[in-house]
C-alpha cells in the first residue's frame, strides 16, 4: 500500500507543480507569441486579478464568479494598456520591455499605496483526503482539471474560430495579414486583451494558494519566464504544455527525494539544459518534427 501511496503521491505533485507552471505562464506566453512583446507587467497582472478576486469575494460573491470577474476585469484592463500605451512599441522589442517593466512597478506602487501592504486571505475551498500517508487537496485537483480545460479551450479558439485563424495569420506575417484584409490593430488588442486576462484568471485561480500583496506578483515572474523561455513561442499552447510538463517532470521527484530548494535547483538546470539543446523552444522542436513528417507524407 505504501509504494501505491507514494507512486499516488508523485503522480498528485507532477499535476499540481506542471499546473502551477502553466497558469503562471499561459498569459505570457500568449502575448509573446502573438505579439512578441515581453511583458514585464505579467506578474502585476495576476495580482490585479488576485485583488479582484479576494475583493470581490469577501464582499460577498461566490469565489467561482469572483475568478471569472477577474478574468473579465484584468482583460478590460488590458485592452485599455494595449490602445493607449503598449501598441505604440510594436517593432521596439527594447522599447516595449522597458515599458511593461515601467508599468509593473507603476502598478505595484500604486496598489500598495491604495491598499496597503496586505490583503484579507482567501480561504482554500474545498477539503482534502488522505491515502496513505499523504494528504491530497481537492482544491489543487480542481486546478488540475482547470488548467486541462484551458489547454482545450484554447486550442479550440486557435484553430476552430475567426480570430484564431486570424491571429495565427497576424502572427507569422502582420504585414501580408493586413494586406489580405485582416484588422491586425484588431487583432493585437484581442490578443493582449486575451493574454491579460488569463493572468488575471491565474492570479485569481492561486490567490488562495498565496499571500495577497502588492508585490505577489513577482513570486509568479520568474517560473512564467522559466516556462515560457523553454518552451518557446513558435506555438503558444504546445509550448506551455510541454514545458510545463517537462520541467514539473524534473523538480517533482528531485523535489519529494531531496526537499524543496533541490526540485528549484534541478528545475533550473533542467532549463539550462533544454535551451541549450533546443534554443528556439520546445514547440519549436515540436513543429519542426511535425512538418517533417508532412514533407514525408508528401
Amino acid at each position: 500500500m505504501e509504494v501505491d501511496a507514494l507512486a499516488l503521491s508523485l503522480a498528485y505533485q507532477l499535476g499540481t507543480n506542471a499546473a502551477f507552471l502553466f497558469l503562471a505562464a499561459v498569459g505570457l506566453i500568449i502575448i509573446l507569441g502573438m505579439m512578441n512583446i515581453i511583458n514585464l507587467a505579467h506578474g502585476e497582472l495576476m495580482m490585479i486579478g488576485a485583488y479582484i478576486a479576494t475583493i470581490t469575494h469577501h464582499a460577498g460573491l461566490p469565489f467561482p464568479l469572483a475568478v471569472v470577474a477577474s478574468f473579465f476585469g484584468v482583460a478590460f484592463f488590458g485592452a485599455i494598456l494595449e490602445l493607449t500605451i503598449v501598441r505604440r512599441f510594436y517593432g521596439r522589442e527594447l522599447g516595449a520591455l522597458v515599458v511593461t517593466w515601467g508599468i509593473s512597478l507603476i502598478l505595484g506602487q500604486g496598489t500598495f499605496l491604495v491598499f496597503g501592504p496586505f490583503m484579507p486571505a482567501i480561504k482554500i475551498p474545498g477539503g482534502s483526503s488522505s491515502y496513505g500517508s499523504f494528504s491530497y487537496s481537492h482544491y489543487w485537483l480542481v486546478l488540475i482539471a482547470i488548467s486541462i480545460a484551458l489547454i482545450f479551450v484554447l486550442y479550440w479558439i486557435y484553430r476552430h474560430t475567426s480570430y484564431g485563424l486570424q491571429a495565427r495569420a497576424t502572427m507569422q506575417n502582420a504585414k501580408m495579414a493586413n494586406a489580405l484584409g485582416v484588422p491586425t490593430a484588431r487583432v493585437y488588442t484581442l490578443t493582449f486583451s486575451l493574454g491579460a486576462g488569463l493572468a488575471g484568471l491565474s492570479g485569481a485561480l492561486l490567490a488562495p494558494t498565496s499571500t495577497i500583496a502588492p508585490f505577489m506578483g513577482q513570486q509568479f515572474v520568474a517560473p512564467a519566464f522559466i516556462t515560457v523561455v523553454v518552451g518557446g513561442a513558435t506555438n503558444v499552447i504546445s509550448g506551455a504544455v510541454g514545458s510545463s510538463l517537462i520541467l514539473s517532470a524534473v523538480k517533482t521527484p528531485i523535489g519529494m527525494a531531496l526537499g524543496a530548494f533541490s526540485g528549484t535547483v534541478a528545475l533550473l538546470v533542467a532549463a539550462l539544459i533544454i535551451i541549450r539543446i533546443m534554443p528556439n523552444g520546445i514547440s519549436f522542436t515540436i513543429q519542426k518534427y511535425l512538418d517533417r513528417r508532412r514533407n514525408k507524407k508528401a
